[in-house]
């Protein structure tokens, strides 16, 4: 990779060659980089969400425990959904039926993926490549509105998920929105 462009409300950066590699080795060594993502070869920098939606994720696993036990589904926090280090998106969450080694980096496909939206991210831009790797539904959660949408297909919102067969008026519920 030779640019990388780091947009946010207050400005963008661009770096090129030896100084893109200096900041991102700098991000590394702070632990920066953990939500970082690589659209087909471009580093997105994506910022740490804010405290709430780790809170809503951790109550919205625990709700759904035994819901994906029944289905035999496996909760994942953050993961890195791809097939390698050039083209990969980091979801807040999902649920697979594929147990995992500890060591796998990159998951090719879950059944579920979970995205908590802020506002301005690129949430909507990532949901297609989540259906391309054979996704079966994207949960789109917003917290300033309280709304939850589950999506079978890039433009299809469906009020149940078949995947955990919860509805979106119980997700918001377990998350004290109802």
């Amino acid at each position: 990779m030779s640019t990388i462009v780091e947009r946010s409300a207050s400005r963008t950066v661009v770096a090129h060659g030896d100084a893109l590699d200096g900041w991102l080795a700098e991000r590394r060594r702070l632990g920066q980089d953990g939500r970082d993502e690589v659209w087909d070869g471009v580093y997105h920098v994506v910022p740490h969400a804010h405290s709430s939606h780790g809170r809503l994720a951790y109550r919205l696993g625990i709700a759904l425990a035994g819901r994906a036990a029944d289905h035999e589904l496996f909760p994942m926090g953050e993961f890195n959904l791809g097939t390698g280090d050039r083209d990969y998106r980091v979801p807040d969450m999902g649920w697979t039926s594929t147990p995992l080694e500890e060591a796998t980096l990159y998951v090719p496909s879950v059944e579920v993926v979970v995205e908590f939206e802020s506002p301005g991210d690129e949430t909507w831009a990532k949901v297609p490549f989540y259906f391309e790797r054979g996704v079966d539904e994207v949960w789109v959660i917003t917290p300033q509105t309280r709304t939850v949408q589950v999506l079978t297909g890039p433009d299809r919102a469906v009020e149940r998920s078949g995947v955990l067969g919860v509805s979106t008026d119980e997700v918001a519920a377990a998350l004290g929105w109802r």
